[in-house]
């Protein structure tokens, strides 16, 4: 099944003209599309489920015959997308600039990043390099870290759902299925998490950070990790698991711990993944070593030498006590007390020590406490921590945003100043939530004024409506009604007009001008009425005279030789014929028809009436030529084909089907239908 069709370049979307497609799957087709507006570039995203709907004529989209109440579904789980990404704002996440429905579907409008999809790009490249898996990793845990503390979860991560921009920035894509409960929440083979598979059991975080890690395992090994439900089933049966650890395939000199991280991130108990975004981030940044500040480089610099001097002077203390007279060779040497024992501090433990003064993490600092809880350095330790728990603080409190506020506690849940940050957290909870119901009262209002402008469907209720709300939610669709409505009235008036003329001719020039227009059906059936059928009496013009219809038909024109009455040039009779009907003048040419021609500049000659009149008297004292100037302006000006009539075509009129020399065959009855002489 092929699907409907996408709009083609060109169509427009209420200000947004289609130039291309970008991509199209089973529900949606995302095109690049132009405001014409503002000139700019956008990503416009249209509900086309293939399964579900069906492209009408023109733009329109309707759902296949049985499948109403699904498509009205998807539908709505569209805009529940959108609406979700509406009140999103992160530089890895993408954005969502509107959503709404034209066309008897719905749209989702997005700024146009350009790049590729991670998945074409590793198609071309198989893998990344340490610095690009980086790169990469950074971005994507501060987008998780932001959705998850808006209480979102993706629960569909994958390659193709993360765009790299020119820039190398990677874009966390299709917030669909955080948007519903349905579909891919059970999220992609190979990506998802065990539980995922679990009804029974909300998909929470750390499915997310199973997803990524899934990626990240892509981008580095080259191949997508086996599928949960194969590796539990491994597990139960007693098999060694079927994923091969990452940190056992790559060099570690290369990646540092992150392969590590990420096996960590890929067991398949939640419980053992990182506890959150945040946490994976410290643990790869605290891997990397930074320079340290000045008062450390100092003590790593004076403590070897520190030490050495106690070295010597401990010596030199020993050696002048063996040869002080009275020591242990001499005469009333002194007893020797026991001294203290230093505590002991192992190789390992200070090479731990020198590892987190180095990284000047607050992470390491807290596992050396961890591991060394007896360590001499240990309060030293709590010194430095607490120095970075300011400095965080400090920076966190300057920068005096939300997404500051909850990484100083992301980074120091039990810090310091952890009950300010609570109380600033919910400063911005309570902003954020008077700030949502003001929203929803103004979005209320804008959808109240735009149902009341769309019932009434004139012009003065739309223009009410976009005066009111320059920059409401329906303002593209409110300007497809106006538009509409403009195009209604032309389409009227011309129709109008055409019916004031009442010619073929005017009939035809409003089908040229509105092929769609509403009045089509009564122009073709009023074209219908004025075609030429035999009998039937018209005009192609005000001024025009009336004409006859004259049916097709066979006769014999002229006379018999043995009538005596009969003049030579009337002989000898034949038969003729016309194939196609053809119209006469009903009347003679009025006085005021010929007037009409010679101010219209078509009459060269203007007769006069002797003294009979004009008006709608016949008109009299014309030649041939005139004649025959006065029906190439009638040609002219109607647009029909006028002559003057042909002797064959005369007499069939004037026959009417009439057999005999004389209508009724009674000569006396010719004044009846003509001025005779003598009569």
């Amino acid at each position: 099944m092929s699907g409907p069709a996408p709009l083609p370049a060109g169509a427009r979307v209420g200000s947004l003209r289609i130039d291309r497609v970008l991509g199209q799957g089973a529900f949606g087709v995302t095109y690049l599309a132009t405001d014409t507006a503002s000139g700019k570039s956008c990503a416009l995203k249209e509900y086309l489920p293939k399964a579900l709907a069906h492209r009408r004529e023109g733009s329109q989209v309707a759902a296949v015959p049985g499948q109403q109440q699904a498509f009205d579904a998807g539908r709505v789980a569209f805009l529940e997308e959108a609406k979700t990404g509406l009140r999103l704002d992160h530089p890895n996440l993408v954005k969502v600039e509107d959503c709404f429905e034209a066309n008897g579907t719905a749209y989702l409008r997005m700024p146009f990043l350009g790049g590729e999809p991670l998945h074409v790009l590793l198609q071309r490249g198989g893998t990344l390099d340490p610095e690009e898996a980086r790169a990469l990793t950074r971005p994507l845990l501060d987008a998780l870290g932001y959705l998850h503390r808006q209480g979102i979860v993706h629960r569909d991560i994958k390659p193709a759902n993360i765009l790299v921009t020119p820039e190398g920035k990677p874009v966390l894509l299709d917030l669909g299925s955080a948007a519903s409960a349905e579909g891919s929440a059970h999220g992609s083979e190979g990506y998802a998490a065990p539980e995922q598979s679990d009804p029974g059991t909300p998909p929470g975080p750390a499915v997310d950070l199973y997803a990524l890690a899934a990626t990240l395992y892509r981008c580095i090994a080259g191949q997508i990790p086996p599928p949960a439900s194969e590796r539990l089933a491994a597990r139960r049966e007693g098999a060694p698991d079927p994923l091969e650890a990452l940190s056992a395939r790559v060099p570690p000199q290369a990646y540092g711990r992150q392969p590590a991280i990420i096996d960590r991130a890929l067991s398949l108990d939640p419980r053992s993944r990182p506890g959150s975004a945040a946490e994976w981030r410290r643990a790869l940044d605290e891997n990397e070593a930074r320079p340290a500040a000045r008062g450390h480089e100092d003590e790593r610099e004076w403590l070897p030498m520190i030490l050495l001097g106690v070295f010597v002077v401990v010596m030199a203390v020993a050696l002048m006590y063996l040869l002080w007279p009275g020591g242990e060779n001499g005469a009333g040497a002194a007893p020797i007390e026991p001294q203290a024992q230093a505590p002991y501090r192992s190789p390992e433990e200070e090479a731990r020590w020198r590892a987190a003064l180095e990284s000047d993490t607050a992470y390491g600092y807290r596992q050396f406490v961890v591991d060394y809880p007896d360590s001499i350095h240990n309060d030293q330790a709590r010194v430095h921590l607490e120095r970075l728990d300011h400095q965080a603080w400090g920076q966190a409190n300057a920068e005096g945003t939300r997404v500051a506020i909850e990484d100083y506690l992301d980074r120091f849940p039990d810090g310091l100043h952890r009950a300010d940050a609570d109380l600033l957290l919910n400063e911005f909870r309570l902003a954020e939530e008077s700030e949502r119901r003001r929203q929803a009262e103004q979005d209320r209002q804008d959808d109240a004024a735009w149902e009341t402008a769309r019932r009434a469907r004139t012009t003065a209720a739309v223009n009410a409506y976009l005066e009111a709300w320059p920059t409401g939610r329906h303002v593209d669709a409110a300007r497809e009604l106006a538009a509409g409505l403009q195009a209604e009235r032309e389409d009227a008036r011309a129709f109008e007009a055409a019916r004031k003329l009442d010619t073929r001719a005017a009939y035809q020039a409003y089908l040229d001008a509105f092929p769609r227009g509403d009045h089509v059906a009564a122009a073709l059936e009023a074209i219908d009425d004025l075609t030429l059928r035999p009998g039937k009496v018209f005009r192609d013009c005000p001024d025009c005279p009336s004409m006859v219809v004259v049916p097709a038909g066979t006769f014999w024109q002229g006379a018999d030789e043995n009538d005596p009455m009969v003049l030579k040039k009337e002989t000898p009779k034949r038969m003729v014929t016309f194939a196609e009907p053809f119209a006469i003048g009903v009347f003679e040419v009025t006085f005021a028809q010929w007037d009409r021609c010679v101010e219209a500049g078509g009459c060269t000659t203007r007769p006069s009436d002797n003294g009979w009149g004009r008006g709608d008297r016949p008109v009299i004292m014309v030649s041939w030529n005139d004649a025959q100037e006065y029906v190439d302006w009638l040609s002219g000006h109607t647009g029909q084909r006028y002559a003057l009539p042909s002797e064959s075509q005369w007499e069939y009129a004037a026959r009417a089907g009439e057999e005999s020399d004389w209508p009724g065959s009674d000569p006396s009855l010719v004044c009846q239908f003509a001025n005779v002489a003598g009569s």
